[in-house]
């Protein structure tokens, strides 16, 4: 016997193949029947339905299905083991094969399909068909052979999955049918018995707060919660997992989980979908054990509460995640068995394969360390761009290189989060869907074969010019001289130049004209809403003209965006930002994309630009001798255009998402000084920015005062998003109160890609700090009294638009009836 064994697959080969082929189907005639055991599981008998259906429709030939028994002596293709198998010495080692392994043999005249009994003998008779040719590319659209003669050769080999759990998250991946015949067995597709069911989870994912909900306990408890800024928060904080009392309530919730929830086999204990870990002197005093790693309170808190599970029910398994804050692994403490970890790369490029790109050493140093403590990690891995689904995301080449790397550092399940709103139409959906299913089951299959087979199915005589526009694509992110370079993340697509814009275009319309026939020229034109999305986003960009700020052909745009809106519907696509449905899009819309009266102010240096409505937000500051532009242009994305810029906001506290919405108007305009006067709860802000003479550099003053007869907290922030200022060549510099100097470089190869920053305290800036851009030899220089402001924060990303954002905080303060707040600052740009 020859064992040959790949990156994804275990295969067996050996002298037992039979010698001589088997005529399976003459002339669409059969001799055969398909044995199936009396006790045959349900997955067993759909398999035994399926390949009778299958080989009907190839030849015409329709086998019976005969169970295990005196009737049982003729010619037989035997799915499942059975009496009758066991007589002619075929069987399957169920033990060895696990739940999903199986193998197919062919032995004298018999043909034999078996493997573990809850979804194996199923997937061997895909398996089975597959090697005749099936194929099952989407819900509607098949490969299926017309053969009036089938022929078996000899076989002799084993298969068992390169992951124990396999989840394309595409709404085109969930259908029952096309999940069972591609091999998968995700939490959320619709597998049921007649499939042996899915990995089950319950709940999914985020659940801290499910476990110890706020509202039933905050009040009483605060000490459960985050202490975050010396207080007890629950607004984006986590849960205190070093108090023992959460740890009993969360036993007793992850209980009624089970006593509810029978069918599921993981029960996610896991953190809230954003930061805001405790901050407590107990938490703090693990994170130090445990080398610093935020991970660490996490994980010895899921162990003890799965150890306490596993009293009680020792088969049922508790995930967590290592996400975000928590991605790097703790230094002494390692998962439970019943414990599996989650790693989320979600700050990773997704162009590159991830052993190739210098953004994602971070990830890799994290995945090996991981693999190191656990042989059964799970990793959740992003394939879509969340802010709009439809736009390219050419990662076909990452997820060929990194499915098997997965699979190389001990990785034992994968979720692939694509577009997954009720409709689909994710750009690429349903051949991203195919391709991660072949290698999820085989990671040394390889992609091409798979992407050719799919785009000649599905778009018949269309799919010459459909594989150049994937090539096309691709050749953005591919490293020269294969192609551009670019990089790509979870919210950030490739840019496509007016030259690869016309490309596509003249593609597109070769697949149209080639298409033969009206199934095929939808399926083009499905897929042609991409390039349309792609062209929406290019004419919303805003610029001043003819004294508004506004898109450059404010009508054309309406018209194109009612037409994308109805092509949308046609395709019942429903939702193409995540967790947006086309409804909100349309009144986001409505309400943003519309003319806006701006203010100027300038001087011979300089000339900016202010926008009332949108947050009374300076958009624009030229410098006039270079023209270049000091603020960073936002992104057309959800909320354009009131992004970006220069703007001061008023918040509850410093930690908070939510600022209150002031509704600013121009009060007064005098030669290089802009007054805006504004209203938000019964509170009255003024703010004043002027040019300081000729000098490029802006001055601001906000001044907050209480008309309301109640005492209000309040903070004023102003923020900035300076251009250039990315955090790849960022340096921060400033001396603290006691003259102590800082000099900080943002960002180093290796470090994750995104963070945020406070400076406070005795680590406050005196009164001034400077961002000093390397690459572009510029310094932002900020200014402030050093008696007004608390802190100075910076949140970056060097993934995607590469920006930093620089804030000065006031302090927080009571404003009494008739009181006031006042903040003042001084940008320079040298």
């Amino acid at each position: 016997m020859r064992l040959l064994l790949s990156a994804g697959l275990l295969w067996i080969a050996g002298p037992l193949a039979a010698a001589q082929p088997i005529h399976l189907v003459e002339n669409g005639q059969s001799a055969y029947s398909i044995c199936i055991a009396r006790d045959a599981s349900p997955s067993e008998r759909r398999g035994a339905g399926e390949l009778q259906r299958f080989l009907h429709e190839m030849s015409g030939a329709r086998l019976p299905i005969v169970e295990d028994g005196p009737e049982a002596r003729r010619k037989l293709v035997f799915v499942g083991n059975s009496g009758a198998a066991a007589r002619r010495k075929l069987n399957a080692p169920a033990g060895a094969l696990g739940a999903e392994g199986f193998v197919l043999k062919t032995a004298g005249d018999s043909v034999f399909i078996a493997g573990g009994r809850l979804r194996g003998t199923m997937y061997g008779v895909y398996t089975f068909l597959e090697k005749l040719g099936c194929r099952w590319f989407t819900g509607e659209v098949s490969r299926i052979p017309k053969l009036r003669t089938i022929t078996v050769g000899p076989l002799d080999e084993t298969q068992k999955p390169a992951f124990e759990y396999r989840e394309p998250f595409i709404t085109e991946a969930f259908d029952k049918d096309w999940a069972a015949r591609n091999k998968m067995n995700g939490a959320h597709m619709r597998l049921d018995e007649s499939t042996g069911g899915r990995v089950e989870y319950f709940p999914f994912v985020h659940t801290f707060y499910k476990m110890i909900p706020p509202e039933k306990h905050f009040q009483a408890h605060p000490e459960y919660f985050s202490l975050i800024d010396g207080k007890r928060r629950v607004e984006r904080g986590q849960l205190c997992l070093t108090n023992p009392d959460v740890l009993r309530l969360s036993v007793e919730a992850v209980l009624e989980w089970i006593r509810q929830h029978p069918e599921a086999t993981i029960y996610s204990v896991s953190q809230n979908d954003w930061d805001g870990w405790c901050e407590c002197d107990k938490c703090r005093r693990v994170e130090r054990e445990e080398g610093g790693a935020h991970s660490g309170p996490i994980l010895r808190f899921v162990n003890a509460l799965a150890a306490e599970v596993e009293k009680k029910h020792p088969g049922k398994l508790i995930d967590t995640l290592a996400y975000m804050y928590s991605e790097a692994p703790p230094l002494l403490t390692r998962p439970r068995s019943n414990v599996r970890i989650r790693l989320c790369p979600i700050g990773v490029c997704e162009a590159h394969p991830y052993e190739k790109c210098p953004y994602n050493a971070y990830f890799l140093k994290n995945l090996r360390a991981w693999s190191k403590i656990t042989d059964r990690l799970y990793v959740w891995h992003y394939n879509t761009n969340f802010s709009n689904y439809l736009l390219p995301f050419p990662d076909f080449d990452e997820l060929a290189a990194d499915l098997p790397m997965y699979r190389r550092h001990g990785v034992v399940g994968l979720f692939l989060e694509g577009a997954y709103p009720p409709g689909g139409g994710g750009e690429m959906g349903e051949l991203r869907a195919y391709v991660t299913a072949r290698l999820l089951w085989d990671t040394a299959a390889g992609p091409e074969k798979a992407i050719t087979e799919f785009l000649e199915a599905v778009y018949g005589p269309a799919a010459g010019p459909m594989q150049s526009l994937f090539d096309l694509l691709h050749r953005l992110v591919r490293m020269p001289p294969a192609g551009e370079g670019q990089h790509i993340w979870i919210r950030r697509s490739p840019h496509l130049s007016d030259a690869v814009i016309s490309q596509a275009q003249e593609l597109f319309r070769q697949a149209e004209t080639a298409a033969g026939s009206e199934a095929v020229l939808e399926r083009v034109r499905k897929a042609r809403l991409s390039l349309d999305a792609v062209e929406l986003l290019l004419a919303k960009r805003f610029a001043v003209k003819d004294g508004m700020y506004t898109p450059a052909n404010l009508d054309g745009l309406q018209q194109r965006f009612r037409q994308f809106m109805s092509d949308l519907r046609r395709f019942g696509v429903t939702s193409i930002t995540e967790g947006v449905s086309l409804e909100d899009d349309e009144r986001e819309f409505a309400a943003r994309i519309r003319p806006y009266r701006p203010l100027t102010l300038e001087n011979a240096s300089v000339s900016a630009v202010i926008v009332p409505e949108l947050d009374g937000r300076i958009v624009r500051w030229i410098d006039k001798k270079s023209g270049k532009d000091a603020l960073r242009p936002p992104d057309v994305v959800r909320n354009y255009p009131n992004l970006g810029g220069l703007a001061v906001f008023a918040l509850p506290e410093a930690h908070t998402a939510s600022s209150l919405e002031i509704q600013w108007e121009a009060a007064a305009t005098r030669p290089g000084e802009v007054v805006l006067a504004g209203l938000a709860r019964g509170l009255e802000f003024r703010r004043t920015v002027r040019l300081a003479g000729d000098s490029p550099g802006l001055r601001a003053e906000t001044r907050v005062t209480n008309r309301t007869p109640a005492a209000v907290d309040l903070i004023l922030a102003e923020r900035v998003i300076p251009n250039p200022g990315g955090a790849l060549d960022l340096d921060i510099a400033y001396r603290k109160p006691d003259g102590t100097a800082v000099a900080q470089t943002l960002f180093r190869p290796g470090d994750p890609p995104a963070g945020t920053a406070a400076y406070g305290g005795p680590d406050c800036p005196d009164g001034e700090w400077r961002l000093i851009s390397r690459g572009a030899g510029i310094t932002l220089r900020i200014r402030f009294p050093r008696d007004q402001v608390e802190r100075c924060s910076l949140n970056w990303r060097a993934r995607g638009e590469d920006r930093v954002t620089a804030s000065v905080l006031s302090h927080l303060k009571r404003l009494e009836p008739g009181g006031s707040l006042v903040l003042e600052t001084e940008y320079t740009v040298e």
